[in-house]
């Protein structure tokens, strides 16, 4: 028998989850949320490829405001927020990759995504 609990933890939103014009420099700003350590590393990388894509295309955008946009792409809700999930942080890891619009039509990703994973699942 162990002394330790289980617990499973859906991300959860103190404020409206669109809000994030958040001070990083406040400590009591944003409230808390609760978030599994693998959509950290996800939105990790995300943020990195978006700031890699932004240096290397000489484009002056700010990466964290296109994290903490809401995007049609991800139906709605910003980056940091969506990436959590594996298929949306996958879909922008694309978007940076191949150099696409900064909120590409979510159906035509659907389609390149789906052809990009079809093609990994074939070892292509």
């Amino acid at each position: 028998m162990s002394d330790t609990a289980e617990y499973e933890f859906d991300p959860y939103f103190e404020q409206a989850p669109m809000d994030w014009a958040l001070d990083p420099l406040e400590d009591d700003s944003g409230g808390m949320m609760a978030v599994r350590r693998v959509a950290l590393v996800r939105i990790a990388c995300v943020a990195a490829e978006t700031g890699a894509r932004l240096q290397r295309d000489g484009l002056a955008k700010d990466p964290v405001n296109w994290m903490v946009t809401p995007l049609e792409l991800f139906g709605g809700l910003p980056p940091i927020e969506a990436c959590m999930e594996k298929d949306a942080c996958s879909k922008a890891i694309l978007l940076h990759g191949l150099g696409l619009g900064f909120d590409a039509d979510p159906d035509a990703m659907d389609r390149l995504f789906f052809e990009a994973s079809q093609s990994h699942a074939a070892g292509t």
